[in-house]
């Protein structure tokens, strides 16, 4: 991990009404994202400008020197000017920021999104320490905004626009209800003439009779949805980064389990957020919340404390928020004391009580929230380290059910990898779920984990159903366990009990990529094409660079025969490959789009290389390769990698029974009618 500090110019830009415009010609908008990025790389190139990352319709760059970033930014506006679709609003700031794998951090790149966030479309606004920089240099003309409040940051700052001719400079009228600036709140201070003998009687009123009128203090019932969002290392201790998601995390789940009248976002809605889209507005407008909870953990001394507040998503009042001290002995108590407070804040009177956590050795714990913050990483080494914490948890406490659980769930995980034979991910899974399910069978993710075991590796299709079943009576808000279920039951083609499963995920989670991809594939499945390519659109507006996004929206237009649009999808998600490769899966898909939309150049070019590496290497997943025979019309060596792919018990051996795979011969060819007999399904 290479971790640097530097000052730098940072700069967010964004294109001002691009969900909309995505609503009504997401093609059109794509190729406009494409645009956006091309004259950003364009402008920055000459002025030692780097791109960090891209968010949806928004970029963040950094720059060496403000009068480069400066000169970047004129450019880029300039560029879009020429592009009547693509209106820009860009935000600048100068500050320290912190490089740590290829992203970066600190307050300076909060307060560039948040100065970005008041402007209009040809606006470069930046803060007064870029003013400073830049006010005795020629060919920069400034226009002071006024100051601002500014979220986390402690006094107002002054905003300025760049006022050349050509470029806009936002009115008052543009800016209001965006933020309150601090000389509007002085005035209305200074003018405050309500006698305070008036405003004691008033507020001693309120005191005694609010409960009469507004019931008792905490939240009240209209609001009804909440998310919770990862904690903030403000100092960025390693010893404390699996806290940030371990306790939000522990706490979704606790609220999700009471039945009361509030719906808590799933840890997928809002855990993979980029920093931009975590203000209280852009999760009011994105997931429809009401409230928004968050934390900060911080060393004090010799001590850590964690702050919790909650937020009211549209007027941006604290409803409530606590200062706890962090004993990294008792975080299971420290959990349960942050849910009390919550459940008195939100006036929450559930009808089935607080399952708190088991006695547990602190040690043990601390390791299985290491091995959960791990759990969600993107890598093997990832997956292999959290094995690894949720083995020790278990040596320190043997009867510690939920680790069990979470290192079969873990198992299932490597799968994706391919790091782990079947035989091993079998094995290693089934014996840890049956310590679970003999130490507490009330776990939910014991019938998760089965359902997957089931589904994936020994086609009970039944028992599968059976599992998420009871998962779901366990975890009622569980998004993992319907996206599961409702997959499951498109491919067995049940396609009227899939497609509320589906729906309800993206209501818990509305933005993941796991939940949007499920409701595109379960209509893709059940030919709901319209539906699908909306879920697969909505899923790349928010996560652009999302490959499988591209592929499967591929499948749909292909599908449909609009070849056109599955070829230029096609292509980019190949654009998008980092090594020209990717995985057998991806070859295989890239294959399927090519060959159904008559481009048999490209189609042969992929097949081709697909064959060479076979010739070259063992094929991880024999069922990509018999589909790979099948679309170079070699029928007889399709039907023996099936059967490879049975006895091996691949993983991706159930879409042998999806009808749209192949055509109507092939599909119900006695050869490949007996190979989905073997797995135990009914034609």
């Amino acid at each position: 991990m290479t971790v640097s500090r530097q000052l730098s110019a940072i700069m967010f830009t964004d294109i001002v009404g691009y969900t909309a415009m995505m609503g009504n010609n997401e093609e059109k908008a794509f190729s406009l994202i494409k645009m956006n990025r091309d004259i950003h790389l364009n402008a920055i190139e000459p002025h030692n400008g780097r791109l960090i990352k891209e968010l949806g319709d928004g970029m963040l760059l950094s720059f060496p020197s403000v009068s480069e970033a400066m000169l970047a930014a004129m450019n880029i506006q300039q560029a879009c000017e020429k592009i009547s679709e693509i209106n820009l609003r860009i935000g600048i700031h100068y500050g320290e920021i912190i490089f740590e794998n290829n992203d970066v951090f600190g307050d300076a790149v909060n307060i560039a999104s948040r100065i970005q966030t008041l402007g209009v479309p040809g606006s470069i606004l930046f803060s007064k320490s870029i003013a400073n920089e830049i006010k005795n240099k020629s060919g920069f003309e400034l226009t002071s905004l006024g100051s601002f409040d500014f979220k986390h940051v402690d006094e107002p700052m002054e905003i300025f626009a760049l006022s050349n001719p050509g470029f806009a400079v936002p009115k008052k009228a543009d800016m209001d209800g965006k933020l309150k600036s601090a000389s509007e709140k002085s005035t209305w201070k200074k003018n405050v003439w309500i006698p305070i003998g008036l405003l004691l009687f008033l507020v001693a009123a309120f005191i005694l009779f609010k409960d009469q009128l507004f019931g008792t203090k905490g939240v009240t019932l209209e609001m009804r949805s909440m998310a919770i969002l990862p904690f903030e290392n403000l100092q960025r201790d390693s010893t404390l980064y699996f806290l940030t998601d371990g306790i939000p995390e522990n706490l979704i789940n606790s609220l999700s389990a009471l039945e009361t009248h509030l719906k808590v976002f799933s840890r997928s809605a809002t855990f993979g957020l980029p920093d931009s889209a975590k203000t209280n507005e852009h999760l009011h407008k994105l997931l429809n919340t009401d409230l928004v909870m968050r934390g900060s953990l911080q060393k004090s001394a010799n001590e850590s404390f964690l702050r919790c507040e909650l937020v009211d998503a549209v007027s941006q009042n604290q409803l409530w928020g606590n200062k706890y001290l962090l004993d990294m002995n008792d975080i299971s108590g420290l959990e349960n004391s942050i849910l009390a407070d919550l459940m008195r804040a939100l006036k929450i009177q559930s009808k089935n009580e607080v399952n708190e956590n088991r006695e547990v050795d602190p040690a043990a714990y601390a390791e299985y929230l290491m091995g959960r913050h791990l759990s969600y990483g993107s890598t093997p080494q990832e997956s292999e380290k959290a094995l690894e914490h949720f083995r020790e948890a278990i040596r320190i406490d043997p009867k510690y059910a939920l680790a069990y659980a979470a290192l079969a769930n873990e198992k299932v995980v490597q799968g994706q990898f391919g790091t782990a034979s079947t035989k091993e991910i079998i094995y290693e899974a089934r014996t840890a779920l049956e310590a679970a399910k003999a130490l507490d069978p009330s776990i939910p993710m014991i019938y998760t984990v089965t359902g997957a075991l089931n589904f994936y590796y020994e086609w009970e299709w039944q028992d599968a159903l059976e599992a998420y079943r009871k998962a779901l009576d366990l975890s009622p808000a569980d998004v993992q366990v319907y996206i599961r279920y409702a997959t499951t039951l498109a491919i067995l083609g049940r396609h009227t009990e899939s497609i509320p499963l589906a729906n309800k995920a993206i209501e818990l989670d509305p933005v993941s990529i796991s939940s949007l991809h499920n409701l595109g594939w379960c209509n893709l499945l059940a030919s709901n094409f319209k539906e699908s390519h909306e879920a697969f659109g909505k899923a790349l507006e928010l996560h652009p660079n999302w490959i499988w996004g591209y592929i499967k929206k591929a499948y749909g237009h292909a599908l449909l025969g609009e070849y056109n649009e599955a070829i230029m999808l096609a292509d980019k998600a190949q654009t998008l490959l980092a090594d020209g490769w990717g995985s057998e899966l991806i070859q295989d898909a890239l294959a399927y789009i090519y060959t159904k939309s008559n481009e048999k150049e490209k189609a042969d070019a992929v097949i081709e290389r697909f064959l060479t590496y076979a010739s070259q290497n063992t094929v991880k997943d024999p069922s990509t390769l018999s589909s790979i025979y099948y679309l170079n019309g070699n029928y007889e060596k399709a039907i023996e990698w099936e059967w490879k792919a049975v006895e091996q018990n691949s993983s991706n051996a159930y879409t042998f029974y999806i009808p749209l795979k192949y055509d109507k011969v092939f599909f119900n060819s006695e050869e490949h009618q007996q190979i989905i007999k073997a797995m135990g399904f009914k034609k």
